[in-house]
C-alpha cells in the first residue's frame, strides 16, 4: 500500500512538474493573454453559469437596457454557434477562482498529464524524470507554453491527438482510471471547438486503419475505435445542448456565421461565381455586395466598415439568408471553378502547413484597453487581474515578438523534424524481435501524430483559411513525436528494453 501511495505521489509531482515548466516559460515571456473570442467564450459562460444559479445576480438594469440586452442578444445568435458553451464555461468558472493563470495551469496540466501518459505507456521502464525533462525541452523550442497561457480552446487541438493515441495505441499498458481520463479530455478537448471534431472524424478513420495495420484484434478494435467515436458524439451533443436552451429561451435558432462563403470568396472562385450569379438572376443575398473587394475573409465576416463589410453590417434578415443560402453558394461556386477553387484550397492547405509562428498569443494587450469598443468588454478586467498594465496599457506587452517566434519556432520546428527522423531511422535500423512490437506502436503513434497536423491544416487552412494561430497551435506535437523516439533510440543504444518492468 505504500510503495502505490509513494508511486502515486512521484506521478502526480512528475506531472505538476511538467506543467511548472510549461508554465515557466510563459512568464519568462509575460503572462496569459487573451483575444478577441476570449470575450465571447466569457460572456456566454458567465450566461450560463448565472442561469443555473451558481454564478453572482445580474445587475438590475434598466427597461431601456434590458431592451438593448434582448437586441443584442438576438443579433449575437446568429453568430454563436461556433463558439463553445464547453469552454465558455470552463474559461468563467476557472478564472474567477483563480485569474487566467488558473486556466493557463488547468491547460498545462492537462499537456503534461497526457504526455507524461503517453511516455509512461511507450516506455513502461524508464524513469519519469526524462519524461518531466522532455516536457521542458517541448516548452522552450515550441509555440506550446504561448496556447497553455492563452484564454482560448487552441491547445487542446493537440491534446484531441495525444488522447487519441493513447487510448486507441496504448489502451493495455494504462490503467483503466487513466483510460478514462484520457478519454475524458477527448471529449473535452473535442467539445471546445468544431474544428477539433471536423479533423477527428478522418483521424479515426487514420486510427482504425494503423489498429489493422498492427494486426489488433477485431473486437480490440471495435472497442477502441468505439471509444473515439463515442467521445465525438458527446461532445457534440454537449455543444448542441447550448442551441436547445437558446431555442427554449428564446425562440432563436442558434446559427454559425458563413466562415465558408467567406472563404470562397476570398480565394477568388466565389466572388467570380457571385457576380456571374448576380447578372443571370440568381437571388442571392450576398449581390448586394458584389461590388466590394471581398478578397479578405476576416472583413466579409468581421468588418463594420462600409467599403469591406458584409456580415457585420447586415440586419437580422440579411444575416439569416447569408447562411441559410451557404450551402449552395459553396456548391455553385465548386461547380462554376472546380479547377481554381481545388487549387485555391490546396495553395490554402500548404500555407497553413508551414504557419508555425506565435501571433495572436503574443499581442500587445493595449488594443483591448485602449479600444473604444473593446475597452468596454470583459478583456479588461480579465487582463487587469493578472497584470497592471500602466496607464497607457503599455506595461503588459509580450517580451517575445511574433518576428522572434518566426525565427525561434520555426527554427526549432524544423530542428525537431530532422531529430525525429533521425532517431526513427536508427530505432528502426536497431529493431529485435524483443523491440518489435515497441517499435510498430511507436510508428503508430508518430503516424496518428503526423495525420493530426496534417488534418488540422486541412480543416483550418480550407475551410477558415491560413493563419498561424491554427497551425503553432498543434506544431508541438513535432518535438514531443522527436523525443519519443529519441528515447527509444538511446534505451536501444543503451541495452535497455522499453517493455521491461521496472
Amino acid at each position: 500500500m505504500t510503495g502505490k501511495i509513494g508511486g502515486r505521489v512521484r506521478w502526480w509531482a512528475a506531472v505538476f512538474a511538467g506543467a511548472l515548466l510549461i508554465l515557466a516559460v510563459l512568464a519568462a515571456s509575460g503572462r496569459p493573454t487573451v483575444f478577441t473570442d476570449t470575450d465571447d467564450y466569457y460572456a456566454l459562460g458567465k450566461e450560463l453559469v448565472t442561469d443555473i444559479g451558481l454564478g453572482p445576480p445580474p445587475p438590475e438594469l434598466s427597461d431601456a437596457d434590458i431592451r438593448q440586452a434582448m437586441i443584442d442578444s438576438h443579433m449575437g445568435h446568429t453568430q454563436m454557434a461556433s463558439r463553445s458553451a464547453v469552454y465558455g464555461v470552463y474559461l468563467y468558472a476557472v478564472e474567477s477562482a483563480g485569474t487566467l493563470w488558473l486556466v493557463a495551469l488547468t491547460q498545462a496540466l492537462a499537456v503534461s498529464w497526457l504526455v507524461l501518459t503517453t511516455w509512461r505507456a511507450a516506455f513502461p521502464a524508464m524513469r519519469l524524470r526524462r519524461a518531466v525533462v522532455a516536457i521542458g525541452v517541448v516548452a522552450a523550442v515550441s509555440p506550446l507554453p504561448f496556447f497553455a497561457g492563452f484564454a482560448m480552446p487552441d491547445v487542446f487541438a493537440g491534446v484531441v491527438v495525444l488522447a487519441a493515441t493513447v487510448l486507441a495505441i496504448f489502451p493495455d499498458r494504462v490503467g483503466r482510471a487513466a483510460r478514462w481520463g484520457a478519454w475524458l479530455l477527448l471529449t473535452f478537448a473535442l467539445g471546445v471547438h468544431t474544428s477539433h471534431i471536423l479533423f477527428m472524424v478522418p483521424l479515426i478513420v487514420v486510427a482504425a486503419m494503423v489498429l489493422i495495420w498492427l494486426r489488433v484484434g477485431r473486437r480490440a478494435i471495435v472497442m477502441r475505435v468505439g471509444g473515439l467515436v463515442a467521445a465525438l458524439f458527446v461532445a457534440t451533443a454537449a455543444n448542441s445542448a447550448y442551441g436547445v436552451l437558446v431555442r427554449i429561451k428564446t425562440g432563436d435558432t442558434l446559427r454559425n456565421q458563413p466562415f465558408l462563403t467567406a472563404r470562397l470568396l476570398a480565394d477568388g472562385p466565389g466572388h467570380a461565381y457571385l457576380r456571374h450569379a448576380c447578372a443571370t438572376g440568381t437571388p442571392y443575398a450576398l449581390c448586394r455586395f458584389k461590388d466590394k473587394p471581398l478578397s479578405d475573409s476576416e472583413d466579409v465576416l468581421w468588418s463594420d466598415l462600409p467599403k469591406t463589410g458584409v456580415f457585420m453590417l447586415s440586419d437580422y434578415p440579411t444575416r439569416v439568408r447569408l447562411e441559410e443560402q451557404e450551402a449552395r453558394f459553396v456548391l455553385g461556386t465548386i461547380a462554376f471553378a472546380p479547377g481554381a477553387q481545388l487549387v485555391a484550397s490546396l495553395r490554402n492547405w500548404g500555407k497553413q502547413l508551414i504557419l508555425v509562428y506565435v501571433d495572436d498569443p503574443v499581442r500587445d494587450p493595449v488594443f483591448y484597453l485602449t479600444d473604444p469598443y473593446w475597452k468596454q468588454t470583459n478583456l479588461p478586467n480579465l487582463i487587469g487581474r493578472i497584470a497592471e498594465c500602466g496607464k497607457r496599457g503599455t506595461a503588459c506587452r509580450p517580451w517575445l515578438s511574433s518576428r522572434d517566434s518566426r525565427w525561434w519556432h520555426g527554427g526549432m520546428v524544423m530542428a525537431a523534424l530532422g531529430v525525429a527522423l533521425v532517431a526513427g531511422v536508427r530505432v528502426r535500423a536497431t529493431t529485435s524481435a524483443a523491440n518489435r512490437e515497441n517499435d510498430r506502436r511507436l510508428a503508430a503513434l508518430v503516424a496518428l501524430f503526423t495525420a493530426g497536423i496534417l488534418l488540422n491544416a486541412a480543416v483550418c487552412g480550407i475551410l477558415s483559411g491560413p493563419f498561424a494561430r491554427y497551425q503553432s497551435r498543434i506544431i508541438w506535437l513535432v518535438p514531443v513525436a522527436a523525443a519519443l523516439l529519441v528515447a527509444a533510440w538511446r534505451r536501444r543504444a543503451t541495452g535497455g528494453s522499453a517493455t521491461r518492468t521496472a
